[in-house]
């Protein structure tokens, strides 16, 4: 009863805040906004063309009271630009050959891409949003910052009056609470996916080196260094875990962040600061002064200084998934759904490995994840911002959008099962020419038209059944800290982390030498005011709200 008199009261606060009068976004502006939207809403107002290259706007001008309202005017082909994370896969130029086909005739659009390697993120990303390129549609996250982007105006506001007239499938699909975790300061500046993911990744081993190992299953640092052992006396060619401390793979201490439920507080660079959601009053932590963190990187130092893992881990651009599937590791690090997508390529071409998955924490807890973890936002300097938002609805009304862009091309890539109820690869087709591969596009693989693939890791269905049941709330996934007055100290502050904190959880530098550096530069960086006003903002926020 109260949870479901809270969403109740949710719910129509939602609609009193989209019920108010706004105006449309300008070119350059990500002024005003809304906080989230009533799903049974719908525009009873004229509203005015807000982009720079996009025409008219709804005209209620007829005489004639029955006559059915003029659409979005598309009679101006432009070229929309889409920011994607990654790099494409081996047959990608067919598939965009395809969209374009499809985007030419539904909305007189080109789109082309541009890629930001995982290696290059933490550069590229910011710089491509502050710097003023032509970009119309880029994927955003939590983890990603997109509160603090939204702060410094780097998204497009997204109206009532814009989600009615240029993306009412979206609107009308997505729940409330996906409104309501994609607002920052009362509006909306992104489109977020519609469901709730959970808190989990983990190691995708060889079954045939577990054998040598004479393990079952990774549990622990100990049980990963018995591994990795295993694995270098198997082959001394092979760097038993070759990664990368800047491409966003998961570091060996998510063994202690997943199972404590450690989360990056939003709108700070990502691990800045983590606290546990799920505790009564949760205090902020780093990862130079959480005590179970501090006892790991010892191991994980002696681990590095073992030759298992690479020697230039705070240089190499190429994630671990990309090594161990090329036979250049031993060990990968990915979010659970990431292997699920990759399982079947690993298989095909190494069926002698016997590959599986071995969670952080596979007893949890779990999280259920925002919905603000996996969005599409319009940068602000987008010259088609409306045309935009229609490809963007595309993806939430036609399932030839979502299916090509997740699975490729139909026939080719992959078809239906005999029954309907499941996707396959077509005999005879490499499966790696585009595996199902959903991270760039930001709308995540529940809009109603996905289907179960039967190359799906095999106990995958069945791990996320059990993470549903025991997922827990996250009652500070609205939490988003005004950083305005430690801004400063904020950037000042990522520099150490960048400096020290890739370089101690892969276990690149000596701990006890490089945390005594680090304090000294945290501390001139201003850390203790920053911990102090974000802990003062924890405390006052009220959970759930």
């Amino acid at each position: 009863m109260k949870t479901q008199t809270k969403k109740a009261i949710m719910i129509g606060t939602l609609a009193l805040i989209l019920g108010t009068t706004m105006t449309a976004c300008g070119s350059n502006n990500n002024g005003s906004n809304n906080g989230a939207k009533d799903q049974s809403a719908s525009s009873t107002n004229n509203t005015k063309d807000t982009g720079n290259n996009t025409a008219t706007a709804d005209s209620n001008t007829s005489t004639d009271t029955n006559a059915a309202p003029a659409g979005p005017d598309i009679s101006k082909h432009v070229k929309l630009t889409w920011a994607a994370l990654g790099d494409p896969p081996k047959d990608f130029d067919a598939v965009k050959a395809k969209l374009n086909e499809m985007a030419n005739k539904d909305l007189n659009a080109d789109i082309d891409f541009v890629w930001i390697g995982w290696g290059d993120l933490d550069s590229k990303y910011p710089l491509m949003l502050m710097s003023g390129q032509n970009v119309d549609m880029i994927y955003t996250a939590g983890w990603l910052g997109y509160s603090d982007n939204a702060k410094k105006g780097a998204f497009t506001e997204l109206t009532k009056d814009m989600l009615d007239k240029y993306a009412p499938s979206a609107e009308q699909k997505l729940p409330p609470e996906a409104w309501s975790n994609a607002t920052v300061d009362g509006k909306i500046i992104a489109v977020p996916r519609n469901f709730l993911e959970y808190q989990d990744a983990g190691l995708a081993v060889r079954g045939d080196i577990m054998s040598k190992a004479g393990v079952t299953a990774l549990t622990n640092l100990d049980d990963v260094e018995k591994y990795l052992a295993a694995a270098k006396e198997a082959d001394p060619k092979v760097v038993p875990f070759n990664t990368g401390a800047s491409v966003g793979d998961y570091p060996l201490t998510s063994f202690i962040t997943k199972k404590e439920s450690l989360i990056s507080v939003p709108g700070l660079p990502a691990n800045m600061l983590l606290f546990d959601p799920l505790e009564t009053k949760p205090q902020v932590s780093s990862v130079f002064d959480n005590a179970d963190l501090l006892a790991a990187y010892p191991k994980i130092r002696e681990m590095f200084q073992k030759g298992y893992i690479n020697k230039n881990v705070l240089n190499n651009k190429t994630p671990s998934r990309d090594s161990f599937q090329s036979g250049q590791s031993a060990l990968a690090a990915y979010g659970d759904n990431q292997f699920r997508d990759s399982y079947n390529g690993i298989n095909a071409a190494h069926p002698d490995w016997n590959v599986s998955f071995q969670s952080f924490s596979p007893e949890g807890p779990f999280i259920k994840l925002a919905y603000d973890s996996g969005m599409m936002a319009i940068p602000s300097a987008s010259n088609n911002k409306e045309r935009a938002l229609m490809f963007m609805d595309k993806f939430f009304s036609d399932p030839n959008y979502y299916m090509l862009m997740i699975y490729g091309i139909e026939g080719k890539h992959w078809e239906y099962t005999a029954d309907k109820s499941q996707i396959e690869v077509p005999a005879g087709t490499d499966p790696s020419l585009y595996p199902k591969w959903q991270y760039p596009w930001g709308f995540g693989d529940w809009v109603g038209f996905n289907k179960p693939s039967t190359t799906d890791y095999p106990d995958y269905a069945k791990h996320v059944q059990y993470m549903s049941s025991i997922a827990k709330d996250n009652p500070y996934a609205n939490f988003k800290p005004n950083t305005d007055s430690i801004k400063n100290e904020i950037a000042a502050l990522n520099n150490v982390f960048i400096k020290y904190g890739g370089a101690l959880s892969y276990g690149a530098v000596d701990p006890d030498e490089a945390l005594k550096k680090a304090a000294s530069e945290l501390k001139a960086a201003g850390y203790d005011k920053v911990k102090t006003e974000i802990q003062k903002q924890l405390d006052a926020f009220t959970p759930g709200s």
